[in-house]
């Protein structure tokens, strides 16, 4: 993969179990090179299951802060494997304002596509993918061109939801940190009532920034209101931005407003129809929104 993992990696391989290792090795020398476009690569989720990420870096030699990336539930990839245009995008943004950036996958690897469809979702927002998130960290956390302490996490939808769970204060994933915690985080659009109803008295590690269409009929904004000024009256860190007009994905590139059958929305429980879209206004600022909330905590 690179030489600076390699290097890093070998301090801790008496530790690993031998068919874990095995598979490190493995994963280690015949993974493929992330391009300038980007590729996946595979790393270790850190409860120990074998994931894949995404992989761009920025031009120049770096040290680069870096962002890891959380997707939504319609996962990360397309039918024929390459990172999705929504993520694509967001990527893109990030690396040209020179961020290394690791798109976690949390589904393809366990045998998962799109999950916004199934009620009973066998990869969980609260339960496998804040340990991907904590893998995704310390992966980058390895190379040589990436700042350790200067990586922030980026989650949308049930992305976002992961990304609540995984910063908050006392998460079981942040027990599996060995080096710098992330630094920031930015969500768009989470379903704020799971955190409301299993945690009231929430508290983040670090300062997250939430994002959110005033339309959004699938994660609803009042509950992530409400989940702001409760955690700010406990002394968090966080702050939201409600965009009047848009609805869910509105940071999405050339998307025409449309409508599905999802779980969520105002029945948690039940199929709903939802709505989805590109709001150009809301999209065009929160990337700004998000670059100087990410230059503010990493730079």
């Amino acid at each position: 993969m690179i030489a600076a993992t390699r290097l890093s990696a070998f301090r801790d391989l008496s530790s690993l179990a031998p068919m874990r290792l095995f598979v490190f090795l493995v994963i280690l020398f015949f993974a493929p090179t992330a391009m300038a476009g980007g590729a996946w690569v595979d790393f270790f989720s850190a409860e120990g299951t074998v994931i894949r990420g995404w992989l761009a870096t920025p031009s120049g030699k770096g040290p680069h802060p870096g962002v890891v990336m959380l997707h939504s539930c319609f996962g990360p990839a397309t039918k024929s494997d390459e990172l999705a245009t929504h993520d694509s995008a967001w990527v893109n943004v990030l690396t040209k304002a020179g961020y290394v950036v690791l798109v976690a996958d949390s589904y393809t690897p366990r045998g998962q596509g799109s999950l916004c469809q199934v009620r009973d979702r066998p990869v969980l927002a609260r339960a496998q993918r804040p340990w991907d998130a904590i893998g995704a960290l310390q992966f980058l956390q390895e190379r040589s061109d990436v700042k350790a302490d200067r990586i922030a996490l980026m989650g949308w939808s049930n992305g976002a939801i992961s990304l609540l769970w995984t910063i908050r204060k006392d998460a079981s994933a942040a027990t599996a940190l060995d080096g710098p915690d992330f630094r920031a985080a930015v969500g768009f659009y989470p379903y704020c009532n799971d955190i409301q109803r299993q945690i009231p008295d929430y508290r983040p590690r670090a300062s997250i920034l939430l994002q959110i269409g005033a339309n959004d009929d699938w994660t609803l904004p009042e509950p992530c209101r409400l989940l702001v000024s409760g955690t700010q009256s406990r002394g968090g860190d966080m702050t939201i931005d409600i965009y009047v007009g848009a609805f869910h994905l509105f940071d999405a590139p050339d998307t025409p407003l449309r409508q599905i059958m999802a779980v969520g929305g105002s029945d948690e429980s039940d199929m709903n129809k939802i709505h989805f879209g590109t709001n150009e206004t809301a999209r065009e600022k929160s990337i700004q929104r998000t670059l100087n909330w990410l230059a503010d905590r990493l730079r």
